[in-house]
């Protein structure tokens, strides 16, 4: 295998169990370090610093432990100073255990949890010393020439060669999470890294949270394990040696007591903006001033969906996993299917070199990637998709316009939508996005499209240049973006559909629904006020990591997420949700949060 059919590998073994991945969280961590100045700094510390902060505790009489969290030191040491200082400050486990997979042995050192966040560190070593373990930054950058050619990347091949020892890789990560013996819920956000150490063993690391955690007292995690062999030009070989499920329990406690307690934010309430937000609500809300609360049962398409319902021309290939499936069509189609996940997509069959463009700017020499080429219907869907994100200047000002087109029309495209979510057991979706997709437009922003992504500046694409000008009306459609009570953009990537269809119904299908909505269980007298939620958005902000000051709100909405139910053995509910996009000061993009309607927790963040 390539590289990117390892990459394409492990995103589909992913997308079954790991679907409502958001951004990663490590990124956006660095990113805003940068942009507070922060440094990576050493671990070091003098002695006269020692025996003076000695001194200090004993002139106060407290007993505080001197404790050192291999996690903070770790993070610290590649994030900046700041952010291990925080989790210096959380609930440690010191945990010791360990799984041999593919005679590498995994062990998990220590976890940390703070603010329904989980970080770890721990420990992979190869059971046989003329193995060569490495690291994630060699793994990633393999295809690049400046990494292969690079003196890490030639001194552990040359090892390798000298040993006759394999070259391996790891994967380690976080799957599910259990909170106090209550139901296992797939994590929200992860990041990873790990980083080769003088003894040839990898320190491996990982951060995850959001929905999945909340305070409690014992934690279950599910850690998805896998090695890879790798070759000298970048090829994965063919391991019969299958992925596994590795399960820890752990018990953080706080390990070291802040000589200064945590001050509470406090928010002038002059501060918190009143009025000018938008605010969205059904029209049951405004009747009852409450919203129901339902059972949440997590999904399994792929025991349930038939191909047929995406397409007719007849299986070419297919493949079964545990928790997934891949059906390959006659006509080239093709459908990836988890548990909570539904992706099918249209090919023309022909392939095209994914680096071509590198070889013509950059690196003659670069072996070819040869890659599936979409067909008209993708890129026509995928066009519809970048308007609906909006961030590129050739999608403004384009907007709904046509409820019939030559071939079809508006109810039937819903109609078509419909009838799939009846086959999936879908309930609760309503549109809450559209564009249709005449020849026109189909044309005219394909034209500003291939300028943006092939000519201008702003943009840059691999793939082949798609001729719009040769569609016609049957390429017609509609894009459709289904999410919870029909609230536009929402944050929970957890439970959201994106369908385009033609007259020939869905060409494009991405689907991605961790729970189902199951049968109603409560109803609140009443929920807090979106005036309510703004106010605990003003106060969190401030309290958290960095000290995020709210410079504005755009919107309030009311919709619902999946959160564990107030008792965890009782598994998942529905409840309304808060959700509020706001602007940070100084910053350029919106942001936002998500309250739980019904008691006012702050469910997840983007500042979390």
């Amino acid at each position: 295998m390539t590289l990117h059919e390892e990459q394409e590998k492990v995103q589909k073994a992913m997308n079954s169990t790991l679907s409502g991945l958001q951004e990663d969280p490590w990124l956006t961590q660095r990113v805003l370090a940068n942009a507070k100045g922060e440094e990576t700094v050493k671990r070091k510390i003098s002695l006269a610093l020692v025996l003076s902060m000695l001194a200090v505790l004993a002139a106060m009489g407290t007993a505080y432990a001197l404790f050192s969290s291999q996690a903070a030191e770790f993070f610290a040491q590649h994030w900046g100073h700041d952010y291990g200082a925080w989790l210096q400050g959380g609930k440690i486990a010191q945990i010791g255990e360990s799984v041999t997979l593919g005679s590498v042995e995994f062990t998990l050192d220590e976890v940390v949890y703070r603010d329904r966040n989980i970080y770890a560190v721990g420990t992979a070593r190869a059971a046989n010393e003329k193995d060569v373990l490495l690291p994630m930054d060699l793994v990633d950058g393999w295809e690049m020439e400046e990494v292969t050619k690079g003196d890490e990347a030639q001194a552990l091949m040359r090892k390798a060669r000298e040993t006759g020892g394999r070259m391996l890789s790891i994967d380690c990560i976080p799957e599910r999470i259990g909170v106090d013996h209550g139901s296992m819920m797939n994590v929200g956000d992860v990041g990873l890294y790990n980083q080769r150490n003088a003894d040839g063993s990898l320190t491996f690391s990982f951060e995850t949270g959001g929905y999945a955690l909340e305070d409690g007292t014992t934690y279950q995690m599910e850690i998805y394990i896998d090695v890879d062999e790798w070759t000298e030009d970048g090829m994965v070989r063919d391991d019969p040696v299958e992925a596994q499920t590795w399960t820890v329990s752990f018990q953080p406690v706080i390990q070291m007591e802040t000589e200064i307690p945590e001050e509470t934010a406090q928010v002038n309430p002059e501060e918190v903006q009143k009025t000018g937000y938008e605010v969205l609500v059904p029209e049951f809300y405004r009747e009852n001033g409450t919203m129901p609360v339902y059972q949440a049962r997590e999904s399994s398409f792929k025991d349930m969906v038939q191909p047929e319902w995406f397409n007719l021309s007849g299986i070419a290939q297919e493949e079964q996993a545990k928790n997934s499936a891949r059906w390959i069509f006659q006509d080239h189609a093709e459908l990836d299917c988890g548990s909570e996940s539904i992706f099918y997509y249209e090919y023309t069959g022909d392939l095209f070199d994914y680096n071509w463009k590198e070889r013509e700017n950059d690196n003659p020499d670069i072996e070819p990637m040869m890659l599936p080429k979409q067909a008209l219907s993708q890129s026509i869907a995928h066009m519809a998709s970048q308007v609906h994100v909006g961030d590129a200047e050739f999608t403004k000002g384009i907007s709904f316009e046509h409820d019939h087109l030559e071939l079809l029309s508006l109810e039937d495209a819903e109609h078509s939508a419909e009838e799939l979510f009846e086959k999936l057991g879908l309930q609760g979706y309503e549109l809450a996005w559209k564009l249709d997709m005449s020849l026109e437009r189909i044309r005219t922003l394909g034209e500003a499209y291939n300028r943006f992504w092939f000519e201008g500046g702003g943009g840059y694409s691999n793939a082949p240049r798609q001729d719009y000008t040769a569609a016609t009306a049957e390429d017609e459609g509609y894009f459709l973006a289904y999410t919870p009570l029909g609230v536009d953009q929402i944050s929970d990537g957890r439970h959201r559909i994106d369908l385009f269809v033609s007259h020939r119904g869905i060409v494009y299908a991405s689907i991605v629904s961790t729970y189902a909505r199951g049968e109603e269980v409560d109803t609140p007298k009443a929920l807090i006020s979106p005036e309510d939620a703004v106010t605990r958005l003003y106060a969190e902000a401030a309290r958290s990591r960095y000290g995020t000051r709210v410079q504005s709100i755009e919107r309030v909405a009311l919709t619902y997420g999946a959160v564990r139910a107030e008792q965890k053995q009782d598994g998942m509910v529905f409840v309304p949700v808060w959700q509020i996009l706001f602007r940070e000061d100084g910053a350029e993009h919106t942001s936002w949060a998500e309250f739980n309607a019904v008691n006012g927790t702050l469910i997840n963040a983007i500042f979390r």
